[in-house]
């Protein structure tokens, strides 16, 4: 017996026979802790072993891809991409962007959503950004890696431990069991940033409030000969009274001991200076952990003498990974619905039609997340060893029954308008919402109700009646908020009703047709010189219209655009009857009744060209052919003319030479974004070419002018900022035709009107 002991502390004191074991601890710290990478590249490359990892928040995130078989190299090939950028930042790339789920743009700029069950009680939103794309890349990472292990961290590539906070319990939480892709998410999941997720029935928030560098978690799981630590953290300095976010990280979050509890433990601290989740950057980064860690090396080398070459762990990697299952789903499972509400997921899903990959999977995944009616969604998979593949539980929470929303315009032109709107939904074995939209100004008011209807078709599929009331207040002193104004000198008024049709084509593509009956009733005088007792004439055209439109659209945002395209063909008939009253102004008397048919047809293309860098640039061309015909006069024939608006400030004036039956008009965009895309100075240049333009003849009468000799030229200049709630845009513009051509604007919100009969 002695000699044994005697042999065990011969055996301690030559670290150099002793099998040293090494545990590497990840710190949260958001963006910051893609140094982590840099580390774990640095001690790779050194041929220092990694055996242990444990991670918090954004460390728990980096410790479990390289727990689940993936290189640092690889892990920091991810997060350039803008697929894990996107992520980050709490979005979803502009790939798995379902145009077809797009409602009718509108001019809302504020949201507010209550839930009917809880008594009108308004709810605050617990997260700011979407983690939609972040669950479902995280399922399809750690689906694999799970199942071979069986649910033991023990059994991944490298042994893992990541923490949380439960907020139920209010205890730390270790995770040593169960999904990898639920554990980290858990850990993960910042106060106010991203949703907190249950597990157990308990709601789990992001680990770094009571644990910020799991050492002591470490220590116990694994009681490894060496720590190594990597860390980009520090407690938060004491709140101030003019700091709400100070004081919400006092109130939440525990001091953390930022040091190993091993005596040798050797601790990284990379200087970094990255917003909390603002990963842009990667390259800088991880660069600035790898040369913090390379620093450190010497020291490193020195306590640790087992050395593992770097292609040994690359061979043991590769083999890890060749035996991970294929994500391949056999069983899709809905929860947290009603029967209506889970049998329209499954249809949509399309569950019977098994099994799927993780391509399919994902465009319906997000076809869910974008409709009307779904809140949330959580996909966890689970292996199914007799059958070789994946169950996929899919949690979905409901939408909140009604939507207020808030808008409209605000200008320094006398064009301001408010817009309010209501949304109640409806779910069950489709997914409806009855919608109600109000407009109110002097230049423009509306109101529309429409009802649309998703059906659970494995091809995307809707039917929208809708009914609409229009004004559109043209008057003669427009230059300024402050000028008085005359009567106006065109109202056009647009009462009409009808049904959309929609079917989904791929992520971006929309078909749709639809039949309206309407009235147009347009006051108007024939000159800019009349009194305020005068009266208007008035044209009414009482039409039917049917319409085709196809579009595949991927632009950015719904006004000022900087990437993507739209490209939207479009044929329409049109047919009705005229009926013209001559008002005080006119030497006329008689009424005036004729009957129109016409066939339209527009093409538009509208792209950007360059979609990264700071200067960008993009074009805009469009068609148009018709056999418009001429109304009683003049103006009552350009009122209803098409008309090329190819800027949000033109849609604001009634512009008669960019407007004619035929024509092909187009332009050039600049626009160089700065400051992480918040502002755009955007410059642009168009010009309008018709084929034959309308003339004032005498008396008023339309008269064609001669083939291709009119044309008309339209630029314009903002510094655009694209504010939390909505742009925020100076405008210069330079529009021939106007008595001033040169106009000045400041703005706030959208120029977008309901949706027009003709539209």
């Amino acid at each position: 017996m002695r000699s044994f002991l005697l042999f065990l502390a011969v055996m301690s004191c030559l670290p150099g026979l002793k099998a040293q074991r090494v545990g590497l601890v990840l710190s949260g710290g958001g963006a910051s802790a893609l140094a982590h990478i840099g580390v774990m590249e640095a001690l790779e490359e050194s041929g220092v072993p990694i055996d242990y990892i444990a991670g918090s928040s954004m460390g728990a995130l980096v410790g479990a891809l390289y727990a689940s078989g993936l290189s640092p190299w690889q892990i920091d090939s991810l997060f350039r991409t803008i697929r894990y950028q996107t992520m980050a930042q709490g979005g979803i790339t502009d790939e798995d962007v379902m145009y077809f789920k797009n409602n009718t743009p509108d001019a809302s700029l504020v949201n507010v959503k209550v839930d009917l069950d809880t008594l009108l009680q308004y709810s605050l939103p617990t997260n700011l950004r979407s983690p939609a794309l972040l669950d479902l890349e995280q399922m399809n990472v750690f689906a694999g890696p799970t199942a071979l292990a069986g649910g033991d961290m023990d059994s991944l590539f490298v042994p893992f431990r990541c923490v949380a906070s439960d907020i139920t319990a209010q205890k730390m939480v270790v995770f040593d069991q169960g999904d990898l892709a639920q554990a980290v998410r858990a850990s993960m999941s910042y106060p106010f940033y991203y949703k907190p997720i249950r597990v157990n029935g308990h709601l789990m928030m992001d680990g770094g409030l009571y644990n910020n560098f799991p050492s002591d978690v470490m220590y116990d799981s694994f009681f490894p000969d060496i720590i190594i630590g990597s860390n980009v953290s520090s407690n938060s300095p004491p709140p101030s009274e003019d700091d709400l976010l100070s004081q919400l990280k006092a109130m939440l979050q525990e001091p953390t001991n930022y040091s190993v509890l091993c005596d040798n433990g050797i601790i990284i601290e990379p200087r970094t200076d990255n917003s909390l989740f603002d990963i842009g950057d990667a390259e800088r980064t991880v660069r600035q952990g790898y040369t913090a860690a390379m620093a450190r090396m010497p020291e490193i080398k020195a306590a640790i003498s087992r050395h593992v070459h770097r292609e040994n762990v690359q061979a043991r990697r590769r083999s890890y990974r060749a035996r991970l299952s294929e994500l391949r789903f056999g069983r899709i499972q809905v929860e947290g619905l009603k029967r209506a509400g889970t049998q329209y997921v499954e249809r949509v899903m399309d569950h019977r039609r098994v099994p799927k990959g993780p391509e399919e999977i994902e465009r319906r995944y997000f076809r869910l997340y974008q409709d009307v009616n779904v809140a949330s969604l959580y996909p966890r998979a689970e292996f199914r060893p007799e059958r070789g593949n994946f169950d996929l539980h899919l949690h979905v929470k409901p939408e909140k029954d009604l939507e207020a929303q808030f808008g409209g315009l605000f200008s320094s032109r006398p064009i301001n308008t408010g817009m309010v709107g209501l949304r109640y939904n409806l779910f069950g074995r489709s997914s409806t919402s009855l919608r109600a939209i109000s407009y109110f100004g002097k230049f423009y008011s509306a109101g529309q109700i429409k009802l649309r209807t998703d059906l659970a078709s494995a091809t995307p599929l809707y039917l929208e009646p809708l009914f609409t009331i229009h004004r559109w207040d043209f008057f003669r002193s427009f230059a300024t908020f402050f000028d008085e104004v005359k009567p106006s000198y065109i109202v056009i008024r647009e009462t009409w009703a009808g049904m959309n049709a929609g079917m989904g084509l791929g992520m971006k593509g929309l078909l749709r047709a639809d039949v309206k009956y309407g009235q147009n009733r347009d006051s108007y005088y024939q000159t800019q010189e009349f009194a305020p007792t005068d009266t208007a004439d008035v044209t009414e055209y009482f039409h039917f219209t049917g319409g085709l439109v196809l579009e595949r659209n991927s632009l950015n945002r719904k006004q000022h655009p900087n990437a993507g395209e739209d490209l939207r063909l479009e044929l329409r008939y049109i047919g009705g009857e005229e009926r013209t009253t001559p008002g005080s102004t006119n030497t006329e008397r008689a009424v005036y009744k004729s009957s129109h048919d016409q066939f339209i047809a527009k093409v538009t293309l509208d792209k950007y060209f360059i979609r990264r860098g700071m200067v960008r640039f993009g074009g805009l061309i469009e068609g148009v052919y018709s056999n418009y015909p001429f109304f009683k006069n003049y103006t009552a024939t350009m009122i209803r003319c098409p008309a090329f608006q190819p800027t949000p400030e033109s849609r604001t004036y009634f512009l008669e030479n960019f407007r004619a039956p035929q024509y092909v008009a187009g332009g050039l965009r600049a626009i160089m974004a700065v400051w992480r895309e918040r502002f755009d100075l955007r410059l642009e240049g168009y010009a309008f070419q018709p084929y034959e333009a309308i003339r004032r003849g005498p008396g008023d009468v339309p008269e064609r002018g001669e083939p291709v000799s009119d044309r008309a030229f339209l630029a314009s200049g903002s510094l655009i900022y694209q504010s939390p709630l909505g742009p925020i845009w100076f405008n210069t513009s330079y529009i021939e035709g106007l008595t001033s051509p040169w106009q000045f604007s400041l703005n706030f919100g959208y120029v977008i009107f309901a949706q027009r009969i003709q539209e």
